[in-house]
This record gives C-alpha cells, sequence and structure tokens, in this order.
C-alpha cells in the first residue's frame, strides 16, 4: 500500500511540475525574469500522509539591448581594446556609443559597467551588458563619468569600464566557450617532383 501511494503521490507531483512550468512558459512577460524560481506543491493522498514537493526552474534572463545607448571606455592598459569590445558588444545587438579612453588612474584591474541613474532604461541595458561580460558589477555612475569626454555620449547611459580583467577577451572567451579553431596541418615537399 505504502508504494502505491507514493507512485501516486509522484505522478501526481510530475503533473503538477508540467502544468506550473508550461504557465511559467506561457506568461509572456517581457520583463526580465528572475534566474530561478522555487515552487512547491503539497498534495494530501491520505490524512496521515503529507508530502511536500519542491520544484526549481531555472530560466535565462532577457537581454535588454536597446533604449540607450552603450559606450566601452578603455580603462586598462592595453590599446586599442575599447573599440574591439564596442563591435563584440553590437554583434550582441548593443546600441553602441563610439568607443573612448577612460580618466581613471590607476587603470583598473577588473571591468565595471557604469549607468546614468536619469537615464529610465540605463539600469535594464547595464545589467544586461554586465551579464553578457559574466556577471561583472554594475554601479551609478559618478559625475562627471570618468571617461575623456567627461560626459556621457549623445543617447548613451551605460558606460563599460575596461579593465585588464577583460581587455582584447572576447565573448566566448569571457562566457567561458570553448573555442574552434582549424590547425594547419603540416606541408611536406617531396623531392624531384
Amino acid at each position: 500500500m505504502g508504494s502505491t501511494i507514493a507512485i501516486v503521490v509522484t505522478a501526481v507531483a510530475v503533473v503538477l511540475g508540467f502544468l506550473i512550468l508550461r504557465k511559467i512558459n506561457d506568461g509572456g512577460d517581457t520583463g526580465s525574469v528572475a534566474p530561478q524560481t522555487t515552487l512547491s506543491a503539497e498534495t494530501t493522498v491520505d490524512p496521515n500522509v503529507s508530502t511536500t514537493i519542491a520544484f526549481t526552474t531555472t530560466t535565462a534572463q532577457q537581454l535588454v539591448t536597446t533604449g540607450t545607448k552603450v559606450q566601452v571606455a578603455n580603462a586598462s592598459n592595453a590599446s586599442g581594446t575599447a573599440r574591439q569590445m564596442s563591435t563584440a558588444l553590437a554583434g550582441k545587438g548593443f546600441d553602441m556609443a563610439d568607443a573612448t579612453n577612460s580618466t581613471l588612474s590607476p587603470k583598473l584591474d577588473l571591468t565595471k559597467v557604469i549607468y546614468d541613474a536619469n537615464d529610465p532604461n540605463a539600469l535594464a541595458v547595464a545589467n544586461s551588458v554586465a551579464v553578457v561580460l559574466g556577471n561583472v558589477v554594475v554601479e551609478v555612475a559618478p559625475v562627471p563619468p570618468p571617461v575623456e569626454s567627461g560626459a556621457f555620449a549623445e543617447g548613451s547611459g551605460v558606460i563599460v569600464l575596461l579593465g585588464n580583467d577583460l581587455a582584447g577577451k572576447t565573448l566566448p572567451a569571457i562566457a567561458g566557450e570553448p573555442t574552434t579553431g582549424t590547425t594547419a596541418l603540416p606541408t611536406t615537399t617531396l623531392a624531384g617532383g
């Protein structure tokens, strides 16, 4: 009898889990989704036996790539890296402003994203850029922001202060994705041929 109850409880839990996940996926919410949601269902089969089953689902955070421009400012010791990162972020759909240099001294060891608190779209875009860059720190920008112009670029509310940790790295390398490439095979020249 005990194993029958266990089977019934398990079957009910699976069906509830399916329905809950389907409801979450059909929600149609276009806003950001919390990275992890915990749901629980309680099923009582026998008045003397109660079982609680917890369901954990993980959903990917929706990236916000438009609404304000993103500017990459080189705050590293390497040259030309802000332009490279700007091109990479544009490839992910972000609306980019021209790359620039940071005025920070000393240079940054760790990349961070700063945003204009007066731009209503800036925080969502800044958080999305931070996710793409491996979950770097996001902060409200100081006034004036530490870039050569001393101000946000026109139409921009987000600045990536590119530090030594990410300077010169590709987005797949930052994400820890394996690099694929081809290896050239050695060529052999035959004598007399």
